[in-house]
Protein backbone atom coordinates (compact mmCIF):
# COMPACT_ATOMS: atom_id res chain seq x y z
CA UNK A 1 0.00 0.00 0.00
CA UNK A 2 1.17 3.60 -0.68
CA UNK A 3 2.60 5.62 2.44
CA UNK A 4 0.07 8.36 1.35
CA UNK A 5 -2.81 6.26 0.97
CA UNK A 6 -2.09 5.35 4.64
CA UNK A 7 -1.52 8.67 6.14
CA UNK A 8 -4.78 10.03 3.91
CA UNK A 9 -6.82 6.83 5.05
CA UNK A 10 -6.05 6.02 8.71
CA UNK A 11 -8.66 6.89 11.02
CA UNK A 12 -9.09 6.39 15.05
CA UNK A 13 -11.20 3.25 15.38
CA UNK A 14 -13.54 2.59 18.17
CA UNK A 15 -15.27 -0.17 17.43
CA UNK A 16 -13.58 -4.03 16.44
CA UNK A 17 -15.08 -7.03 15.41
CA UNK A 18 -14.32 -9.56 18.24
CA UNK A 19 -11.14 -11.42 16.11
CA UNK A 20 -7.71 -11.68 17.34
CA UNK A 21 -5.34 -9.83 16.08
CA UNK A 22 -2.66 -12.90 14.18
CA UNK A 23 0.97 -12.89 15.41
CA UNK A 24 2.57 -12.13 12.55
CA UNK A 25 0.79 -8.95 12.49
CA UNK A 26 1.72 -8.09 15.76
CA UNK A 27 5.14 -8.47 15.29
CA UNK A 28 5.02 -6.12 12.28
CA UNK A 29 3.54 -3.51 14.26
CA UNK A 30 6.24 -4.10 16.99
CA UNK A 31 8.92 -4.11 14.16
CA UNK A 32 7.56 -0.68 12.79
CA UNK A 33 7.48 0.61 16.11
CA UNK A 34 11.03 0.06 16.67
CA UNK A 35 12.25 0.99 13.39
CA UNK A 36 10.77 4.88 14.30
CA UNK A 37 13.45 7.73 14.28
CA UNK A 38 14.89 8.72 18.64
CA UNK A 39 16.97 11.29 19.40
CA UNK A 40 20.71 10.35 18.92
CA UNK A 41 19.24 6.37 18.09
CA UNK A 42 19.13 5.89 21.74
CA UNK A 43 15.39 3.70 20.77
CA UNK A 44 14.20 4.48 24.77
CA UNK A 45 10.71 2.79 23.78
CA UNK A 46 9.56 -0.54 25.34
CA UNK A 47 6.28 -2.52 24.28
CA UNK A 48 4.33 -3.82 26.66
CA UNK A 49 1.78 -6.55 24.57
CA UNK A 50 -1.70 -7.09 25.79
CA UNK A 51 -4.10 -9.70 23.90
CA UNK A 52 -6.08 -11.33 27.04
CA UNK A 53 -9.07 -9.63 26.83
CA UNK A 54 -9.89 -9.96 31.02
CA UNK A 55 -6.60 -8.26 31.49
CA UNK A 56 -7.60 -5.29 28.73
CA UNK A 57 -10.38 -5.29 30.97
CA UNK A 58 -9.45 -5.15 34.16
CA UNK A 59 -7.21 -2.26 32.53
CA UNK A 60 -10.37 -0.32 31.76
CA UNK A 61 -11.61 -0.30 35.36
CA UNK A 62 -8.36 0.92 36.77
CA UNK A 63 -8.04 3.37 34.01
CA UNK A 64 -11.65 4.53 34.85
CA UNK A 65 -10.82 4.49 38.84
CA UNK A 66 -7.81 6.74 38.46
CA UNK A 67 -9.06 8.93 35.13
CA UNK A 68 -10.02 11.64 38.06
CA UNK A 69 -6.06 13.04 38.10
CA UNK A 70 -5.63 13.39 34.52
CA UNK A 71 -7.82 16.42 35.33
CA UNK A 72 -10.64 16.10 33.14
CA UNK A 73 -13.32 16.22 36.00
CA UNK A 74 -14.45 12.76 35.45
CA UNK A 75 -15.96 10.76 38.97
CA UNK A 76 -14.33 7.77 38.97
CA UNK A 77 -17.60 6.17 40.73
CA UNK A 78 -19.59 6.95 37.75
CA UNK A 79 -17.50 5.45 35.13
CA UNK A 80 -17.07 2.31 36.85
CA UNK A 81 -20.99 2.26 36.68
CA UNK A 82 -21.01 2.64 32.81
CA UNK A 83 -20.80 -1.70 31.58
CA UNK A 84 -19.36 -0.99 28.27
CA UNK A 85 -15.41 -0.94 27.91
CA UNK A 86 -14.90 3.12 27.11
CA UNK A 87 -11.59 3.14 27.88
CA UNK A 88 -10.15 0.02 25.18
CA UNK A 89 -13.71 -0.51 23.37
CA UNK A 90 -13.23 -4.06 23.51
CA UNK A 91 -10.30 -4.32 20.90
CA UNK A 92 -8.52 -7.15 20.88
CA UNK A 93 -4.81 -5.96 21.08
CA UNK A 94 -3.51 -3.44 23.19
CA UNK A 95 0.24 -2.46 23.26
CA UNK A 96 1.43 0.39 25.62
CA UNK A 97 4.43 2.27 24.65
CA UNK A 98 6.62 3.09 27.93
CA UNK A 99 9.92 5.09 27.98
CA UNK A 100 11.58 6.90 31.00
CA UNK A 101 10.58 9.42 32.92
CA UNK A 102 13.73 11.43 32.78
CA UNK A 103 14.31 11.43 28.87
CA UNK A 104 13.23 14.97 27.83
CA UNK A 105 12.50 13.38 24.08
CA UNK A 106 10.47 10.54 25.26
CA UNK A 107 7.41 11.66 24.69
CA UNK A 108 8.79 12.48 20.60
CA UNK A 109 10.39 9.14 20.48
CA UNK A 110 7.45 7.38 21.53
CA UNK A 111 5.23 8.90 19.54
CA UNK A 112 7.13 8.84 16.32
CA UNK A 113 7.13 4.25 17.57
CA UNK A 114 3.14 4.88 17.60
CA UNK A 115 2.38 6.46 14.52
CA UNK A 116 4.76 4.37 12.50
CA UNK A 117 2.58 1.13 14.27
CA UNK A 118 -0.76 3.11 13.38
CA UNK A 119 0.17 3.26 9.98
CA UNK A 120 1.52 -0.08 9.48
CA UNK A 121 -1.99 -1.16 11.27
CA UNK A 122 -3.43 0.61 8.71
CA UNK A 123 -1.91 -1.28 5.90
CA UNK A 124 -2.36 -4.57 7.71
CA UNK A 125 -6.14 -4.47 7.80
CA UNK A 126 -6.23 -3.17 11.47
CA UNK A 127 -7.93 -0.15 12.83
CA UNK A 128 -6.05 1.72 15.86
CA UNK A 129 -6.40 4.54 18.47
CA UNK A 130 -4.21 6.42 21.17
CA UNK A 131 -5.91 6.37 24.28
CA UNK A 132 -5.24 8.71 25.78
CA UNK A 133 -7.60 8.26 29.54
CA UNK A 134 -4.89 4.72 29.63
CA UNK A 135 -2.34 7.33 30.47
CA UNK A 136 -3.87 7.35 34.29
CA UNK A 137 -2.94 4.09 34.89
CA UNK A 138 0.70 5.51 35.59
CA UNK A 139 -1.32 6.13 39.09
CA UNK A 140 -1.56 3.05 39.30
CA UNK A 141 1.55 1.27 40.53
CA UNK A 142 -0.29 -2.97 40.45
CA UNK A 143 -1.36 -1.44 36.89
CA UNK A 144 2.17 -0.54 36.19
CA UNK A 145 4.17 -3.44 37.56
CA UNK A 146 1.56 -5.83 35.76
CA UNK A 147 2.14 -4.32 32.42
CA UNK A 148 6.06 -4.83 33.04
CA UNK A 149 6.91 -1.25 33.20
CA UNK A 150 10.51 -0.65 34.06
CA UNK A 151 11.46 1.48 37.15
CA UNK A 152 11.80 5.10 35.75
CA UNK A 153 9.79 4.23 33.09
CA UNK A 154 6.10 5.41 32.79
CA UNK A 155 3.32 4.69 29.71
CA UNK A 156 3.84 7.27 27.24
CA UNK A 157 1.07 5.99 23.93
CA UNK A 158 -1.44 3.35 25.08
CA UNK A 159 -2.42 2.05 21.28
CA UNK A 160 -5.34 -0.68 20.84
CA UNK A 161 -5.61 -2.35 17.43
CA UNK A 162 -8.29 -4.52 15.42
CA UNK A 163 -9.79 -5.09 12.97
CA UNK A 164 -12.72 -2.67 12.37
CA UNK A 165 -16.35 -3.12 12.73
CA UNK A 166 -17.53 -0.70 10.18
CA UNK A 167 -16.27 1.05 6.98
CA UNK A 168 -13.73 4.03 7.61
CA UNK A 169 -14.96 7.36 6.62
CA UNK A 170 -11.75 10.00 4.88
CA UNK A 171 -11.92 13.11 5.47
CA UNK A 172 -9.87 15.58 3.59
CA UNK A 173 -7.49 18.22 5.78
CA UNK A 174 -6.14 20.76 4.76
CA UNK A 175 -2.30 22.20 5.78
CA UNK A 176 -2.74 25.39 8.05
CA UNK A 177 0.55 26.95 6.56
CA UNK A 178 1.74 30.33 8.85
CA UNK A 179 4.09 31.31 6.45
CA UNK A 180 6.77 30.20 3.90
CA UNK A 181 9.72 32.13 3.71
Amino acid sequence: MDIFECINGRRSVRSYLPKPVEEEKIERLLCAGAMAPSAMNRQPCRFTVVEDKSIIGVLSDKTKKNLGVLGFGLDAAEMLKVKEDVIFYNAPLLIVVSAPKDDKWSKVDSALAAQNMMLAGYALGLGSCFIGFALALNNDKQALKELAILDGFEIIVPLIFGYPAGKLGVKERKPKVLKRM
